[in-house]
């Protein structure tokens, strides 16, 4: 169910445009990766961990993204902390997934 705010460790639900597929995940505050998958598969976001990259903890930032009724809000990601972000943990799908720690030593 979509909220009006999100607390530390809640899943933030985003409509992706035309219905797509997402290209990422998104957690509010900087959980770690196991939390992240434990509440994304509780969320019904995803079906087992393979399904999505390693952690990223980055910060995003609520805008207006005006539509044909003149509403709409969009989740800007930054990887830095600035004025009106907040810390959310991203989990990226396909070209966007970041390898895990021991894919990334091989």
């Amino acid at each position: 169910m979509r909220k009006k705010k999100y607390n530390y460790g809640d899943y933030i639900y985003l409509i992706w445009e035309d219905g797509g597929s997402p290209d990422a995940y998104y957690i509010r505050g900087h959980v770690s990766h196991d939390e992240g998958i434990a509440t994304l598969i509780g969320e019904g976001a995803i079906d087992n961990e393979f399904e999505v990259g390693r952690a990223d903890h980055i910060y995003g930032r609520w805008s207006m993204q005006p539509r044909e009724d003149g509403t709409g809000h969009i989740l800007r990601t930054y990887k830095e902390p600035g004025r009106g972000r907040f810390a959310i943990t991203e989990f990226g799908v396909g070209i966007f997934a970041k390898k895990s720690i021991k894919e990334s030593e091989e």
